[in-house]
């Protein structure tokens, strides 16, 4: 048994360096009352079989995760002022950064939204990566997480924010918006999001799913909290293990 958990340890080191961009499933927008403001944020993704959602929410926080009782659904905020969802959709996640005159996919860790405000597509900035990091652990400043009218002022907010910081129409330099900045600028208050880029934010690119790959069916990309290395690896550890021990009994 040691030996067994050893080599399935060996495995989760060998899988941690970082992937490229990779499917995360099939997905289902929907809409709760009380946590959701016009066309934008906040949506809550969801399983949507087969092949259904592959994205684990364990990044985020019990007030940003199965508000709708699923499981596994995670509450999110549109990248794009001008695109929409469809039912359901693709998800492709983007884990690269690219030259945003030309398009080509440029080396090193970072994430973007395909089109978009920009033909050809657009580099997620640190400050969105900041509030959403902040959103999804349930920690943003003057974000009203009890469902009703303040949570639905938040969200509006927040998304106003995020296109704000991203250059899309709608966008509005409010309060959020403020508050990246400061986070993100070299002697600010806090100086909290100097040298963090986008953290463990990364941009769900979607696509309707009988299409996948192809531009002219490109819908509205959201934002998506990956889990620390170290619970990815636990957790593959963990549903190893498990499988083994299925077969040993069986």
């Amino acid at each position: 048994m040691k030996k067994v958990i050893l080599m399935f340890a060996a495995m989760v080191l060998l899988a941690a360096p970082a992937f490229g961009d990779y499917y995360g499933g099939r997905v289902w927008y929907a809409r709760i009352g009380g946590y959701f403001a016009g066309n934008g944020g906040e949506f809550t993704l969801k399983n949507d079989g087969p092949p259904g959602l592959l994205l684990s929410n364990a990044a985020y926080s019990p007030l940003t995760k199965a508000q709708d009782g699923n499981a596994e659904s995670f509450q999110t905020f549109c990248v794009e002022g001008a695109e929409y969802v469809a039912q359901p959709m693709d998800i492709v996640v983007s884990t690269t950064f690219i030259n945003e005159a030309n398009g080509t996919v440029l080396a090193g860790l970072g994430s973007h939204a395909i089109l978009g405000n920009k033909p050809n597509g657009d580099n997620l900035d640190p400050q969105t990566a900041y509030l959403y990091t902040k959103f999804a652990t349930g920690t943003l400043a003057g974000y009203n997480y009890a469902a009703g009218a303040g949570r639905i002022a938040s969200a509006g907010a927040l998304q106003q924010a995020i296109w704000f910081i991203e250059g899309e129409a709608g966008g509005a330099n409010n309060a959020f918006a403020a508050l990246a900045l400061d986070a993100t600028t070299v002697g600010g208050n806090t100086d909290e999001w100097v040298g963090k880029g986008i953290g463990d934010v990364r941009v769900l690119n979607t696509w309707t799913p009988a299409h996948v790959g192809e531009l002219a069916y490109k819908q509205q990309d959201q934002l998506y909290m990956v889990p620390a290395p170290a619970a990815i690896g636990l957790g593959m550890l963990g549903l190893a293990l498990i499988g083994w021990l299925k077969r040993r009994v069986g």
